[in-house]
Parts: structure tokens; sequence; C-alpha cells
């Protein structure tokens, strides 16, 4: 079984910071900067579920001009179907049930 992590992360930057923090975000792999609201942004973090993924998240507050950090989203993907099909298969129906 192999899981696959998604966050959506606020990221509170200085408004005169807002610039070299998103540079910085983005430069980190599996970081992405959706918006930028005057040092409001919005950030999405994916990767495979191991301790570098948190690492990276908490590695924000590290940043010079970041004032704060919050997980606002988070799912993991697996790819083992296997429960999802045997349920299904179960109760009769023919389709897969998706997460």
């Amino acid at each position: 079984m192999s899981d696959y992590n998604v966050c959506g992360v606020l990221v509170m930057a200085r408004p005169d910071s807002a610039l070299q923090v998103k540079a910085a975000l983005s430069a980190m792999q599996g970081v992405e900067v959706h918006a930028n609201n005057n040092g409001k942004l919005v950030v999405t973090v994916e990767g495979p579920n191991n301790r570098d993924f948190a690492n990276r998240i908490q590695g924000f507050s590290d940043i010079r001009g970041v004032l704060s950090t919050s997980l606002v989203y988070h799912e993991i993907e697996t790819n083992d179907e296997a429960p999802a099909q045997a349920a299904t298969q179960s109760a009769g129906m023919t389709q897969e049930l998706r997460p």
C-alpha cells in the first residue's frame, strides 16, 4: 500500500516579504503557491506519506517573513483499492467505490 498526501496550507507572511516568501515556497519540491493576497498565501503541498513531507510543511515557519502557517486541508490517497472493491462486491454492486 502506498499513500500520497495532498495538503492545503494558509501561510501568513509580512506583506513586505510576501514576494520573497512566495519565491522560497515555490522553490520547494511538491509545493505550489496558488494565491498571494497581501501576505496571505494559499499553498498546496503534495507528496508521499513520510517524515520529509511533514518536515517540509513545518519548515515553512523557518522562512524569513513568515508569521504563521495553518494546515486547512489534508487528504491521504491510497493505491490499495482492494478493501473498496471487496465491500462493493459483498454488497452485490458492480461499480468500484472511489474515495
